[in-house]
């Protein structure tokens, strides 16, 4: 049983019992009555007045202790009445068990390590972002590197040099990976635009002083000097005069590349063709003492053929 229903069990003895007590202070009372006439009895006899006394005496202490009794029933039942009745509301929740505390520090801690490793995996993936979109910058420069060396072919075709700074520039703005978090100066020699630079620089060395070897050195003038009459050819009788040449490389070994001509001042002088192995350069009519120059030109290496007018 419940203690609410315990309690109610004994709150209704003690009344039962207050009850009881009642109805015997009721039997004493109607007791007393009897007594007293029996007293008024014994009164009529003087033989008995002596045993009357007494229980008179003995009635009254008999009433006196029923009534302390009575008392008694009467404040326990109030104090029964006075006490408040437990609540029936939710017991209290249990604590958590020895085998859950044992855990819990394993699961904070479990915990903590997650969200580091998902912190460092958030800054990755913005790096290799950051590192996606700088590439794709530098794919647009190659491609504008691309066109500026197919643009500018013949003017830049005498200085390789030019073409490998050009191609080198888009390096520039790759991403400065670190794939094994290097520090000091592994992380420069690992750092892809310090490498990309080198490998292209010295490639670049090597292709430049190879052709350099195969190429062409110089160019051979059959004469570096010529004279032409411009007197005569105002008087319709120009004088020509026929001038050669060939490339060589580093070695002294002729070359079959093309020789280009073309005169400085073509009022003094003129040749014809303007490509080939030799020329013939032509005085145009005019005062004598004039001068100009012939430009011999072989893959980038220019000579000049001195003319003067007589």
């Amino acid at each position: 049983m419940s203690e609410a229903y315990t309690e109610a069990f004994e709150s209704e003895a003690y009344e039962g019992a207050g009850e009881a007590g009642y109805e015997g202070e009721a039997a004493g009372e109607a007791g007393y009555e009897g007594e007293a006439a029996g007293e008024a009895g014994y009164e009529g006899e003087a033989g008995y007045e002596a045993y009357g006394e007494s229980a008179r005496s003995d009635a009254r202490r008999r009433r006196e202790q029923r009534q302390r009794q009575i008392m008694l029933a009467r404040q326990r039942q109030a104090q029964l009445r006075r006490q408040p009745t437990p609540s029936r509301g939710r017991p209290p929740a249990a604590g958590p068990s020895q085998a859950v505390r044992s855990i819990r520090p394993d699961v904070r801690a479990l915990d903590l390590d997650t969200q580091a490793a998902l912190l460092r995996l958030r800054r990755e993936m913005d790096a290799a972002s950051r590192m996606a979109y700088r590439n794709a910058w530098v794919a647009e420069l190659n491609s504008n590197a691309s066109q500026i060396l197919d643009s500018f072919h013949e003017d830049l075709k005498p200085h390789d040099w030019a073409k490998a700074l050009i191609r080198g520039v888009p390096d520039l703005a790759l991403a400065p990976g670190n794939p094994w978090k290097k520090q000091g100066l592994e992380r420069i020699l690992f750092d892809p635009r310090f490498g990309g630079s080198v490998l292209l620089a010295g490639i670049w060395a090597v292709g430049h002083f190879r052709n350099r070897s195969h190429g062409v050195h110089n160019i051979i003038l059959s004469n570096a000097n010529v004279t032409v009459a411009g007197v005569a050819a105002a008087a319709g009788a120009p004088n020509t005069a026929t001038i050669s040449a060939y490339a060589v490389d580093q070695n002294g070994n002729p070359l079959t590349n093309q020789i280009s001509w073309s005169p400085q001042d073509p009022s003094v002088a003129q040749v014809n063709p303007l490509q080939g192995p030799s020329t013939t350069v032509t005085g145009q009519p005019g005062p004598a003492g004039r001068t100009t120059v012939i430009l011999v030109k072989a893959d980038g290496i220019t000579r000049q053929v001195f003319v003067t007018t007589s």
